[in-house]
């Protein structure tokens, strides 16, 4: 391994590490570098107690900073091997990225170092145009590689999921707790994190496979939009179901959305469908007894949207050793 990294280095590690997708943009994680090594931690403070009670969200969005750091580093020409939950004594110690000796750029992982700042969860509609077998084999390899699943639902199945939506959705609206969580992170002019309004799409007309952030709040600044009825919907599953489980599949749900991205495609999240015990436990029956950890919609966008912002890496850095 190298003694240090540079500044520069840091500086590129941890900017492409932040810009990971994490639920309601809250970006849970924390840095330290320790020579050679990065440290990601769980930012407590930035969690989720209400919609995320167990922190399997904030473990994923961590598992997704971890895999964008290392096409960073693949890109800085460095080798990177990883473990989860390295240090007993420091439980809040999530992931540990070790660096090798810079030589030229990693081809594996470099090449989707552009897909990082493009990259950006689309909430708009799609168009009506199917992902080609050839891309889903691609997306498909991109998550086995990092020791998770893909699970393209059959319409029967997408049909059955619209009934959970309504009823997560529905359970939401009624939950004074979950609502107030969500206005502190959801809607207005934000920089920084959280998701501003100009990130949440158009309202759809009727109910439509997308989650409306902003429900129970709604801006009469938001445009109106009919949605796709028959989008592409992908189960991102796990054979084990700790939170070492939920970082590893943040590194493959990271890996799949950047070759998704390498093709103009965009996803969102239908992570309502897994934050309740009852249609968690029927995504996972769906897909064969896995435990579902995300649920995709996947497709090409009918039209642009804003991104929301990410925090400067700084913000984030506690510690250079």
């Amino acid at each position: 391994m190298i003694a240090e990294l540079t500044e520069d280095e840091v500086g590129i590690l941890l900017t492409a590490a932040v810009h990971a997708p994490s639920m309601h943009n809250t970006q849970p994680w924390r840095f330290e570098v320790h020579g050679p090594v990065v440290d990601v931690l769980l930012d407590e403070e930035r969690g989720l107690p209400f919609e995320d009670v167990s922190g399997r969200a904030a473990h994923l969005g961590i598992g997704a900073a971890v895999f964008n750091l290392r096409v960073a580093a693949a890109m800085l020409g460095h080798e990177a091997r990883f473990a989860t939950s390295p240090d007993p004594a420091r439980p809040e110690i999530k992931a540990r990225v070790y660096l090798d000796r810079r030589g030229t750029p990693v081809p594996e992982l470099s090449c989707l170092y552009g897909e990082v700042a493009q990259r950006h969860t689309y909430r708009g509609p799609l168009l009506d145009h199917p992902v080609h077998p050839t891309v889903r084999r691609e997306l498909d390899e991109a998550a086995r590689i990092e020791g998770a699943e893909l699970h393209w639902l059959e319409p029967p199945d997408i049909s059955g999921l619209r009934v959970l939506l309504h009823q997560a959705d529905a359970e939401d609206g009624y939950d004074e707790n979950r609502r107030q969580e969500r206005e502190t992170w959801i809607g207005g002019d934000r920089s920084g994190d959280g998701v501003p309004e100009r990130a949440l799409g158009p309202q759809p007309v009727r109910q439509s496979f997308v989650r409306d952030l902003s429900a129970g709040f709604d801006s009469t600044h938001r445009s109106q939009a009919v949605y796709e009825t028959a989008p592409a919907i992908v189960v991102l599953s796990t054979h084990d179901e700790d939170a070492d489980a939920w970082t590893r599949a943040g590194l493959a749900l990271q890996r799949v959305l950047l070759v998704a991205t390498s093709y103009n495609l965009k996803a969102s999240f239908l992570d309502q469908l897994l934050e309740r015990p009852a249609p968690r436990a029927q995504v996972r029956e769906l897909i064969g007894g896995r435990w579902p950890q995300m649920v995709l919609r996947i497709g090409y966008p009918a039209q642009t949207d804003g991104h929301a912002g990410r925090r400067d890496w700084h913000e984030s850095f506690d510690r250079w050793f």
